[in-house]
């Protein structure tokens, strides 16, 4: 599939941390990210993901999401992300009916509903009738402002597969209960930037083609292990049955079970981990270079 080139300013590895970060909770490393990001000139991709980073890492927070062409909107969508718990149905429900557009029916063997899948892989051919569907499916509240800011954000989205995210947000919050989801707050941990390095990163992707050679796997396999098992993780987790199906079948795919892949990763991260120790450092003096003068860590203004 051929993906627009990015622009010679764009730092992927920004890019790459500042979702990194917000699954984990580190809040203090999103708001550095979102200052390189803006200062760089990458405010229009920064306001488009931060629209999908809130849909994919944790739907039901859509219902209070306003965006407009300021830095400080989208570092506030960010960091309510950032300092709650993960519930990544809509992320698992749309890459799925994503693909079962594109004609791939692996996964009707392991998801939670057919119809579901179907409903949404439509909604992505005709989003107008999805929207007045789904609007008149959902009681006032919360569930209808998810809907609308579905709706309000769609063309937000650059690629199919997040525009199914924010479609599968806008069909959960209206055939399902919203989940509580649960404030975490901020991790202390120190953020381990190499895992920024990953597969959307010029960086990450030689050192994982090198280290599957190491480990006698397949790019394709160490790339989705180390997805699942490390780029993925995040503070904590809700129960999200769509996102599990998805992990399973995407594993599947790869010719991988859930502990054949633990156990692939479990070999090869010290060896990526320590493949990326330099270029991780970089990251890390790249990041805090441009940390303002000003600049008060999120704990130290909460206490």
């Amino acid at each position: 599939m051929f993906l627009k080139r990015p622009k010679a300013s764009t730092d992927q590895r920004v890019r790459s941390l500042l979702q990194k970060a917000a699954r984990r909770g580190s809040a203090e490393i999103v708001e550095l990210a979102v200052s390189c990001l803006s200062r760089s000139g990458d405010s229009t991709w920064l306001r488009s993901r931060a629209i999908v980073i809130t849909f994919e890492e944790c739907w039901p927070l859509a219902a209070h999401l306003s965006i407009d062409s300021g830095s400080s909107s989208k570092r506030t969508a960010l960091l309510r992300v950032t300092t709650n718990a993960k519930q990544k149905d809509a992320a698992g429900l749309g890459a799925l009916a994503y693909a079962y557009l594109e004609g791939d029916d692996s996964m009707l063997g392991c998801i939670p509903d057919r119809a579901a899948l179907k409903i949404v892989a439509e909604a992505l051919r005709r989003p107008a009738d999805f929207f007045q569907w789904t609007l008149a499916q959902s009681p006032e509240g919360e569930q209808t402002e998810v809907i609308q800011s579905a709706k309000r954000y769609l063309p937000a989205a650059t690629w199919q597969w997040d525009k199914g995210c924010i479609l599968a947000g806008a069909f959960l919050a209206a055939k399902t209960d919203t989940p509580t989801i649960d404030t975490v707050g901020t991790s202390a941990e120190q953020f381990p930037y190499w895992v920024a390095l990953d597969k959307h990163t010029p960086q990450g992707k030689a050192a994982l083609a090198e280290v599957a050679k190491q480990v006698k796997s397949s790019y394709r396999r160490l790339i989705w292990a180390s997805f699942y098992f490390e780029s993925a993780c995040v503070n904590r987790l809700s129960p999200s049955p769509w996102w599990n199906a998805e992990r399973l079948w995407r594993l599947r795919r790869a010719g991988l079970s859930l502990d054949a892949a633990e156990e692939l990763w479990s070999r090869a991260r010290p060896l990526l981990r320590q493949r990326l120790e330099d270029e991780a450092a970089a990251l890390k003096e790249s990041v805090e270079a441009a940390r303002p003068s000003c600049f008060v860590p999120i704990q130290q203004r909460l206490v």
